[in-house]
């Protein structure tokens, strides 16, 4: 026969107190429950004797099938050291832990909605990991995803180790939000798994002036109304932030302001306006947006087809070829600065168009000899539909000292200084 057990109930700042045996909690952990009356401690304690009795007697009474289905389980586990019970346990708390999860698409859903303040980038970072996350793990409950699903999941639609770390930040975010009460639907454990990769930095990353023509033409014959921003890229090394705020009327023919609240450093710039810029805005002129619908699937789908290895969902399959480059950090940029330079733009009128705060030592460190002026010059030249545009010994800026100096010297020809 069984023991008789008995509970004992204490009256606490919390109420009349009963512990629930590990025995008898689904979880296998002892459990404190708390009432507001002694009366409903009672009937707790009364219905968790009458459990501990039927345990009990089951105990005494199992069946013959159910001993044997027990022995051989018994046998399964044995070479991992887990025993029956604990096995029955960890399964009764993942049941658990399903029932009070929530379905991946919903929780996406409140996750967005309660982003929605967040930056443009921001939110198209948050968009892209919901539609991957629902692609993968459409109908599941987050607690059912495991580490290594998650990691596989990011490896795939990750290139270099830079989009690796943007995306595993992004999902970090989501679970974080998700794991917190009254939430709780999810283990944050599960995304420690996506540790941060380490990126080295070397020597920038820039294009060719074969590269740089591959994606002008590919642009052109692909997608033509994404031509205004990668030549404003290429043209003015603008960076990615300020193009997507940049508006049709900040463009002029003599060049392009940057208002403060659009730049990193909050202040205002003026760009002149370049001429190989000018000569393709010409032939494609700005409608109503810089960038156009849909640019951030279009401007991948147009660097990929140049022969970047870049993921681009328009693609079947998304990834690119293994033995594609992959796309340089900040490609159009760096190239463009390193053009500047190889033709003789002053520092400091570069500094300036740049928006470095500190001034030119990071030009001078980072792009003085990166390029050759016979290279960048085939760069400069390239205009739209195949014409070559003439370089004319570029840059000096109007406002720099070597403008100035030429401007000063005497006109030797008889003929007036232009």
């Amino acid at each position: 026969m069984p023991k008789n057990p008995t509970f004992k109930i204490t009256q606490t700042k919390q109420g009349w107190k009963v512990e629930k045996p590990a025995s008898l909690s689904p979880t296998g952990l002892r459990e404190r429950c708390f009432f507001k009356t002694r009366a409903k401690a009672q009937q707790f304690a009364a219905k968790l004797k009458e459990q501990a009795l039927a345990h009990g007697a089951n105990a005494a009474t199992i069946r013959p099938a159910l001993a044997d289905e027990a022995t051989r389980a018994a046998d399964i586990l044995k070479p991992y050291g887990i025993s029956l019970l604990d096995a029955a346990k960890r399964i009764a708390k993942m049941e658990m832990d399903k029932e009070s999860s929530m379905d991946v698409g919903v929780a996406l859903s409140q996750f967005l909605l309660e982003k929605e303040d967040k930056s443009d980038s921001q939110r198209r970072a948050y968009e892209k990991m919901s539609t991957a996350l629902q692609t993968d793990f459409t109908g599941r409950m987050l607690s059912t995803i495991t580490p290594a699903e998650l990691y596989a999941h990011v490896e795939a639609y990750s290139g270099a180790d830079t989009t690796f770390n943007s995306r595993a930040t992004s999902i970090k975010t989501f679970w974080r939000w998700c794991s917190r009460l009254p939430r709780n639907w999810c283990d944050l454990k599960t995304v420690e798994v996506l540790e941060k990769r380490k990126i080295r930095k070397g020597a920038i990353g820039v294009l060719t002036s074969e590269q740089c023509r591959a994606l002008l033409v590919t642009a052109e014959t692909r997608y033509p109304e994404c031509v205004p921003a990668f030549a404003i890229g290429l043209f003015t090394g603008m960076r990615q932030a300020e193009l997507e705020r940049l508006e049709p009327g900040d463009i002029t023919h003599e060049g392009i302001t940057l208002s403060a609240d659009s730049t990193k450093t909050n202040r205002r710039r003026f760009i002149e306006m370049p001429a190989p810029l000018a000569a393709w805005l010409r032939v494609y002129p700005i409608d109503e947006t810089v960038l156009p619908a849909n640019w951030i699937r279009k401007e991948k789908a147009v660097r990929r087809k140049a022969g970047w290895r870049v993921w681009c969902d328009l693609f079947d399959p998304p990834g690119a070829p293994e033995d594609s480059p992959d796309w340089p950090d900040n490609g159009l940029r760096h190239t463009h600065a390193s053009v500047m330079v190889a033709l003789g733009k002053p520092l400091d009128s570069l500094t300036f168009e740049f928006g470095h705060s500190g001034g030119a030592a990071v030009l001078k460190a980072h792009y003085v000899g990166v390029m050759t002026k016979a290279e960048a010059i085939k760069i400069w030249s390239i205009g739209p539909s195949g014409v070559v545009i003439p370089v004319i010994e570029e840059v000096p800026s109007p406002f720099s000292e070597h403008a100035k100096a030429a401007k000063a010297r005497p006109n030797t020809d008889g003929k007036k200084q232009a």
